[in-house]
């Protein structure tokens, strides 16, 4: 490799300038660039995740964290890894964050997916009939015997809606 000397750079400037107001607006205009911090969660993600707005920037879809999930429970859409939780939960064992080179999910982050179980109709306990089987199987004790749901217990794994045999718990995701 030739090392860049002083012709080089006249060579390289005869054929692209910069104008002055351009030189500040890229100095000066980097400052106001700046990143939606509050841009809230559409998408699930996977435990470890970073806020959504550097999640969207770092996570470069590579699906090692895919790879990693002992249940398959995280998949590669629109080049993001998203998370799914339909038929087994999520035991929040770390792979997937040590997996992620990028650190868009890392240990770091709170062990936590932002899901929220959600009760329908078809829950037996709101047609007045006995059924504990999603207070018995949280394992944050989060759901209360009136069905409120403690968000500051619950981490979002899913049991709840893994152990349901109504099918009357949805996973909604939250702020």
């Amino acid at each position: 490799m030739t090392a860049k000397d002083e012709r080089y750079y006249q060579a390289y400037l005869s054929h692209h300038s910069v104008s002055r107001r351009g030189l500040f607006r890229g100095v000066f205009g980097a400052a106001h660039k700046t990143l939606n911090s509050d841009m809230p969660r559409t998408i699930t993600r996977p435990p470890f995740a970073c806020a959504e707005h550097l999640f969207s920037e770092v996570c470069n879809g590579c699906g090692e964290c895919a790879r990693a999930c002992p249940y398959g429970l995280i998949d590669v859409h629109s080049g993001k890894a998203e998370l799914t939780i339909d038929f087994a939960a999520c035991d929040f064992c770390r792979r997937c964050a040590q997996s992620c080179a990028t650190n868009a999910l890392n240990v770091a982050f709170k062990a936590d997916t932002t899901l929220r179980p959600s009760f329908s109709e078809n829950c037996l306990q709101r047609q007045n009939q006995s059924c504990d089987v999603c207070q018995q199987a949280c394992p944050q004790q989060a759901i209360s015997a009136e069905l409120e749901v403690d968000n500051e217990k619950c981490n979002g794994c899913g049991e709840c809606k893994i152990r349901c045999f109504m099918s009357a718990v949805q996973l909604v995701l939250t702020a």
